[in-house]
């Protein structure tokens, strides 16, 4: 992965979200004098791409249609979330800036030219608050998709990412912040779980209630910590037809604690493990994450299963992705690998998001199709 700023792989990768996410380079260009002066500062970090998205607010302000202001709105939320990501959650200005990112994107989705309605689904005397974005041709039930985050996105960031790729092949897409996840976790404090077939049930119940919706063609993906949360889910909930693990995750407790032994790599501070477990210290933290574990799950995935992973991954080696497929029982399982040529080699390939991007589009086309 291209360090864009040297000897900061935790400011480069997340420059690499940005992009993955329809970041422009020139935009870039206006802040990246301050961040290269201040690497490492996290407080330039969010200092400067807040002042981005002021910047690219006040472009969508002064736009000539509502597609332009959406797109671009769209664009000033993606850096407010990209600020947002380095700010310790007592810090007031974390649930400011979050609070921010939900304004600019209601702002972006009130124009936007395609279907995309929020939605709260009903979990445990709670709420999961999600979008659900119907299939470009609506005429029948369709399949759909359940999209599903990881240590430190949101449903938000998700829907940047992936957009049009996967409503346009045929499916219902629904974005959706789980526990430990975006409004999951900073509004209603559901944090993070084991048992993620629970929420995923949850999930499934409320999209049967949906006429646009084929109960027998629902499936999910999840990225990064989200690959052990949807093979969780594939484990223990029946009703889903097709999984992806944007991200092989074998064995999370081993991550971590191979991390805090400085053999692995973060992208996120070091108390975002604790800000999704509701922890105080980052051992009682490391604890929750003891049953995050595939071993034991594999002999009951036998739905058609997908992993995709970066040849070069720092955060979670490829050897885990390999030891994922090989305990799943599915008969329809995959590994595929991206290497650099054929997209990006870095975790869930933010260094050349397309190509895997339209991979899983075309594989969940296939699969719930």
């Amino acid at each position: 992965m291209l360090e864009l700023f040297p000897g900061s792989y935790r400011w480069s990768y997340n420059t690499h979200l940005a992009f993955a996410a329809g970041g422009q380079l020139g935009d870039l260009e206006l802040i990246m004098p301050v961040l290269t002066e201040n690497v490492g500062n996290d407080e330039v970090w969010h200092d400067e791409w807040t002042r981005l998205a002021g910047i690219v607010e006040e472009r969508a302000q002064n736009s000539q249609s509502d597609r332009s202001f959406s797109d671009t709105m769209f664009l000033a939320c993606l850096y407010e979330i990209i600020g947002e990501h380095f700010v310790p959650p007592a810090d007031p200005r974390r649930m400011a800036a979050y609070d921010k990112v939900l304004e600019m994107f209601e702002a972006a989705r009130q124009k936007y030219p395609f279907p995309l309605d929020p939605v709260d689904i009903s979990f445990e005397g709670s709420v999961l608050p999600a979008y659900f974005q119907p299939a470009a041709d609506v005429s029948a039930p369709r399949g759909t998709a359940i999209m599903i985050c990881g240590l430190d996105t949101t449903k938000e960031l998700w829907f940047l990412r992936a957009r049009q790729a996967i409503s346009d092949r045929g499916l219902n897409v629904l974005f959706v912040d789980t526990p430990g996840i975006g409004g999951a976790l900073r509004k209603q404090e559901l944090y993070t779980r084991a048992d993620y077939e629970k929420p995923v049930g949850a999930i499934i119940d409320y999209l049967e209630t949906r006429a646009e919706v084929d109960p027998a063609r629902i499936g999910i993906v999840g990225s990064s910590l989200g690959g052990y949360y949807v093979a969780r889910a594939a484990a223990e909930e029946p009703r889903l037809a097709a999984t992806v693990a944007w991200g092989g995750i074998y064995d999370y407790h081993r991550v971590w604690l191979d991390r805090l032994a400085n053999k692995g790599t973060l992208a996120a501070p070091s108390f975002q493990i604790m800000f999704i477990t509701g922890t105080d210290t980052i051992g009682d933290a490391v604890d929750c994450l003891k049953d995050f574990r595939i071993e034991p799950l594999g002999p009951r995935i036998t739905c058609p299963f997908l992993i995709m992973h970066g040849a070069e991954d720092r955060q979670v080696p490829l050897a885990d992705a390999e030891k994922m497929l090989a305990i799943i029982a599915s008969a329809d399982k995959e590994l595929k690998i991206f290497d650099g040529r054929n997209g990006g080699s870095a975790h869930t390939q933010f260094n050349n998001h397309l190509p895997a991007l339209h991979y899983a589009a075309d594989w969940l086309a296939e699969k719930l199709g």
